[in-house]
Order: C-alpha cells, then sequence, then structure tokens
C-alpha cells in the first residue's frame, strides 16, 4: 500500500478486497464445492446403472 495514503484508507481498501475474495470463495463452493459432488456422484451412480442395464439388455437381445 501506499504511504501518501492514510491507514484507514488502506484498511478500508483491503476490507474490500477480503469481501471480494469471500464472494469469490463463496461463488466457487456453490458450483463446485462438496454438495455438488456428492450430487454429481449420484447421478453418475443412476447413469452406470443405466448403462449396465442396456448393456445387458444389448447382449441378450444379440444372443437370440
Amino acid at each position: 500500500m501506499s504511504s501518501k495514503r492514510g491507514t484507514y484508507y488502506e484498511i478500508e481498501q483491503l476490507s474490500k478486497r477480503v469481501e471480494a475474495l469471500e464472494k469469490t470463495i463463496l461463488d466457487f463452493m456453490s458450483k463446485w464445492g462438496p454438495e455438488t459432488q456428492k450430487r454429481r456422484d449420484e447421478r453418475d451412480e443412476v447413469w452406470d446403472e443405466m448403462v449396465r442395464v442396456v448393456s445387458i439388455q444389448n447382449k441378450n437381445r444379440s444372443e437370440k
């Protein structure tokens, strides 16, 4: 920070930067945090099961 400005000004500027960083972190966590990863894992598990079922059905059809 500049020595030309007062201490309170610098504290205020740092406070604004911290708030912006906190917002960035919260936005990131809402998009990519543990809750999102858990939902994605559950969705992928269902998808994998559907793929297995279709694969077995196709295998059984081709054997006939």
